[in-house]
């Protein structure tokens, strides 16, 4: 199955599950401490010892006592779940200053990552008295979440004993009311969308029974999906592809993998599937066979049965015969016109081999079964003789020469490095990327990357606000890599790979399956649409499922395909349009609402917002060079919370398997109309505008 965890067991921690966001539209005062510390929160110190159950003072039957014993000393209270400060207005706690000694000194923190970051404010307590001190979350720094609370030392010097009683977290006295203003801008530069943005993989262990199913292929053909990567992740790299189609295992070639050829999917069940949803399809090829193997996968796929150009015998004495031999194998299994796949990859996450057979660069935790972790042997290849292992440009090479008018992309690395970068520098894995970069120059067609942004569930505030800088750091960092080491030449960034969390093992809250996800999904699309990357393929369609419950796909083959909130994304970003113009908001932060707007037609504009909050938003959109109005239409995915594994698609909880439920009209005049965003939703607006006329010169008489 597709493996990630391996490598990232051993790194730090970067950031922590708090669990789910408060989905109330409203909320009560917390209570954190009053006679006893409240249930769901925890105590911690440094340099510092405290006591929660201190009889006297206390303003009723305990308070906490704390003593300093050297600067900078703290105790910290968290909480689990994290608490969604947009219903929180301010904090308080009554402090005694101690029966002696000079006023104490305190800095009091809001931290949204336990012993993290914080948002902080100094203090005075007076002695022989309880004062309260209220701290408003504005003055804070607007803190996106309250995970911890803490009382510092704010001095370089210990302490004596002073005391906390009744510490509150005071909630909005009315519920949250949202509006922002939409401006939509024609007078732009558009930015062309490509359509393989609605990417996703099929993995080939879902067996030739699953590719079959009547619902499964009904709801992937109404997805809007448009490319499917294949055979599936790490098997990639050990799916022999002749093998799995003949269902043998053969020493001549690749095996289909230990027992596979007599249940995976093989070749010919993917073009079964292809055919019946009307999807493309991208084939990562297997770095452990042979460039001429390779080349006869090609043939399989894209040849004609009447080429009689000869392949040739591979490196290991192999012969691979001629293109139409291979064409003849794929019309044998009903199939005789080519299929023409246009996408391919050359292996998959080969940068993690393992260290037993990729070399002193591999990382001791690496998870692939390849021959390499050196960014130079993986472009020209290793070895010598019957054993050598060829690179991408013989890979390349062979495979163009079937077909000329395919790409093959190479196994890069979102954050490239440098090409000295060695072992140890496991945040780049040995500078790969940088060392592909240098060494394919004009030969690369594609540079693929697995940008998923958390290898731990993250905060729900942590996932809304991701997408928003994510992915346009990582382009960045390889834009900037390709002008270092390619002479400036930038090849186009593939997403081969994409979810919200790495590992599907490490999803014990089950995120990826929740409506969180569908908002982080809807949101990162719009920022690789914006960016003009070509492909973005969401890891994956069906997976199934980890012994935690949860699941990548977008829809979850163990219980009658069930679409999970992520799957309704793509219905929606399928009726965009190919054109993205200018969208501006005026709320913040980013984790409220996103906006991005298209061009359908010369008369209909899009607008997809994403309401990430509890709240409805009532939003004025304006349009600019465009017009006037004349109505619209409106489809949309909501949610009753962030962690909702159910949604409602156009208003039915259970669509059609076609989804052909209608959308919603709109009323619209002018140049202006107002929307209500209904909490927690993705919705996508068509605008429409009257046709232009058309003023024809009058006919001459004769």
């Amino acid at each position: 199955m597709q493996s990630h965890p391996a490598y990232l067991i051993a790194l730090p921690l970067i950031v922590a599950l708090h669990g789910f966001i408060s989905t109330a539209h409203a909320a009560s005062d917390v209570v954190v401490y009053t006679d006893a510390l409240a249930s769901g929160w925890s105590s911690n110190s440094w340099d510092a010892t405290y006591a929660l159950n201190n009889a006297l003072p206390a303003r009723g039957t305990a308070s906490i006592a704390i003593t300093y014993t050297s600067g900078w000393g703290g105790v910290i209270f968290c909480t689990s779940p994290a608490l969604d400060s947009a219903l929180y207005e301010a904090v308080t706690l009554w402090v005694h200053g101690g029966t002696s000694g000079p006023a104490r000194q305190l800095r009091f923190f809001v931290q949204e990552v336990p012993y993290g970051s914080a948002f902080a404010t100094s203090f005075t307590a007076p002695i022989n008295q309880w004062t309260p001190f209220t701290f408003t979350l504005s003055a804070l720094g607007n803190p996106a979440e309250i995970v911890c609370l803490s009382v510092m030392n704010d001095t370089a010097n210990p302490q004596p004993t002073f005391y906390v009683d009744d510490i509150r977290i005071h909630a909005r006295a009315a519920p949250l009311s949202l509006t922002t203003t939409i401006t939509v801008s024609t007078n732009v530069t558009p930015v062309a969308i490509s359509p393989y943005l609605r990417a996703t993989n099929l993995p080939a262990w879902l067996g030739p029974t699953r590719l079959a199913d009547a619902t499964f292929r009904a709801r992937t053909r109404a997805a809007g999906l448009t490319l499917l990567r294949l055979p599936g992740g790490s098997w990639s790299n050990t799916y022999g592809w002749l093998s799995c189609e003949l269902g043998q295992n053969a020493p001549d070639r690749q095996d289909c993998g230990t027992g596979w050829h007599t249940w995976a999917a093989r070749p010919r069940d993917f073009i079964a599937f292809l055919k019946a949803t009307g999807l493309e399809g991208m084939w990562v090829v297997s770095p452990m066979g042979t460039s001429k193997e390779a080349a006869a996968l090609v043939a399989y796929f894209n040849g004609d049965i009447h080429d009689n150009r000869a392949i040739g015998t591979d490196i290991r004495g192999t012969d691979w015969y001629t293109v139409g031999h291979w064409a003849r194998l794929r019309a044998a299994a009903g199939y005789t016109e080519p299929i023409g796949i246009r996408y391919w990859e050359f292996g998959n996450e080969v940068y993690a081999s393992k260290p037993s057979t990729g070399g002193s660069l591999c990382q001791p935790w690496g998870w692939e079964e390849t021959w390499t972790c050196d960014g130079y042997e993986y472009v020209f290849g290793k070895g010598s003789g019957s054993t050598r292992r060829e690179g991408y440009l013989e890979f390349r090479a062979a495979m163009k020469a079937v077909d000329p008018t395919i790409q093959v992309g190479a196994v890069g690395f979102e954050w490239p490095g440098t090409p000295s970068d060695g072992q140890s520098s496991w945040q780049t894995f040995a500078g790969w990327g940088a060392r592909v970069i240098s060494a394919t120059g004009n030969n690369l067609d594609f540079y693929t990357i697995h940008p998923y942004p958390f290898f731990n569930p993250p905060t729900l505030v942590g996932a809304l606000a991701n997408p928003q800088t994510h992915l346009t750091r990582i382009v960045n960092a390889i834009h900037g890599a390709f002008d270092a080491y390619a002479g400036g030449r930038r090849a186009p960034i593939a997403v081969t790979e994409f979810n919200l969390i790495a590992v599907q093992d490490q999803d014990n809250s089950q995120l990826m399956t929740r409506m969180v996800n569908a908002l982080f999904l809807a949101d990162s699309l719009g920022q690789a649409a914006r960016l003009g990357i070509p492909i973005f393929a969401q890891w994956d369609l069906a997976n199934g499922r980890a012994a935690n419950g949860t699941e990548y796909g977008l829809m979850h083959e163990d219980n009658n395909y069930f679409r999970a909130p992520q799957y309704y994304v793509y219905p929606l970003w399928a009726r965009f349009g190919n054109q993205m113009l200018s969208a501006t908001h005026t709320l913040s932060p980013s984790t409220q609402l996103s906006v991005y707007a298209g061009r359908v037609n010369a008369n209909t504009l899009s607008l997809m917002a994403i309401n990430k909050t509890g709240s409805p938003i009532t939003a004025t959109i304006l349009v600019s060079g465009f017009g006037p109005l004349i109505g619209g239409a409106v489809w949309e995915v909501r949610a009753s919370s962030l962690d909702a594994q159910t949604v409602l698609y156009n208003g039915s909880p259970d669509p059609s398997d076609a989804l052909s439920e209608p959308p919603t009209p709109l009323t619209a005049s002018g140049n202006a109309l107002t929307y209500t965003l209904p909490p927690y939703s993705i919705s996508l607006l068509h605008l429409h505008q009257a046709s232009p006329r058309v003023w024809l010169p009058l006919a001459r008489r004769p």
